[in-house]
């Protein structure tokens, strides 16, 4: 019996100063736990938005490589009726202008066709709410999805312009900064960098920082065209049964809870990457990009994300978070 009592005795309970001690340890744990996974999201968030811009980025380019030709079909970002498509992000409404082509319209739907972009996906109409019910932006370029506001132009065909005529309005990067005519295409100016994409305040006349920040090899006191298009989901399933197919056209998000104006919803805005082309440089130095200073074939110059940033500052973000 006096075995049993001194047993019982060695098992009883934890005192209460022993479980506040267990406790305060747990909840230190805890609140460790939480302080080494705070921003996790956003840098994974931003980690997988570099990574899909490498890879589309490289798959475009290793189709071309084989098949000497971009996937033909890609998104215009500029509807039928002349306005930029309602559903970009705020953020590329920076980056990338409305461009009436007009007496440059020919050459340029002729260097976008012999690189291979010949069909162009279209909104009749800028506005989201034109688009079928339920059409996510994303898929508001394809007549399958919307058959009420999307329709497919065939621009090129036989190394000539096709049936449906040249390409009318484009999306492009502004370029040389400060007075009107400082840059053109077959005498059409091309829309002109304005205000410092950083937000440093306006530019000095002849300044180019918009497209040189995306390629080194535009510097900024030059003249140059380059064409902004959207890799949608027709553009990825152009290429299915080619020696080199590339699977889908990747989606972008961000949630931005500094400054929600910088969020990107699929369900709200165009999300797809974008393709920067460079269709033509002004070699004479004239002001004026005319004849064989078009390009014969418009060239990639990088893939963007929606929000105008390239894969190196996405990857930079996910490293500051």
């Amino acid at each position: 019996m006096k075995q049993l009592k001194k047993l019982q005795t060695g098992q009883a309970g934890f005192t209460l100063l022993e479980l506040l001690v267990v406790i305060t340890l747990i909840a230190a744990l805890a609140v460790g736990a939480l302080i080494a996974y705070d921003g996790v999201g956003d840098k994974a968030q931003a980690a997988a938005a570099a990574d899909a811009n490498v890879k589309i980025d490289n798959a475009i380019r290793q189709y071309k490589a084989v098949t000497n030709v971009y996937p033909n079909q890609w998104d215009n970002l500029v509807a039928e009726d002349t306005s930029l498509i309602e559903a970009l992000p705020t953020q590329l409404l920076s980056v990338v202008s409305r461009w009436s082509l007009g007496a440059a319209a020919s050459d340029v739907t002729l260097s976008l066709g012999r690189a291979g972009i010949n069909e162009l996906q279209n909104w009749q109409v800028w506005t989201k709410s034109s688009n079928a019910a339920g059409v996510i932006p994303n898929l508001a370029h394809n007549e399958s999805f919307n058959s009420i506001n999307a329709v497919e132009s065939e621009h090129f065909e036989n190394d000539g312009v096709g049936d449906d005529g040249p390409i009318l309005n484009i999306a492009v990067v502004p370029g040389l900064g400060g007075t009107v005519g400082t840059c053109q295409a077959s005498g059409v100016t091309i829309p002109a960098t304005t205000v410092d994409p950083d937000g440093a305040g306006p530019l000095d006349a002849g300044d180019n920082y918009i497209q040189n920040r995306y390629s080194d090899a535009l510097e900024g006191d030059e003249c140059h065209l380059v064409v902004a298009l959207g890799f949608g989901s027709d553009a990825a399933a152009s290429t299915t049964g080619k020696s080199v197919s590339i699977g889908k056209a990747p989606s972008f998000s961000k949630t931005d809870t500094a400054n929600p104006d910088n969020n990107i919803d699929p369900n709200q805005h165009y999300s797809r990457y974008i393709g920067l082309f460079l269709v033509g440089s002004d070699t004479s130095e004239d002001g004026n990009i005319t004849g064989s200073e078009y390009l014969a074939k418009a060239r990639l110059l990088t893939i963007i994300a929606p929000d105008g940033t390239i894969a190196d500052q996405n990857l930079a973000t996910a490293v500051q978070n």
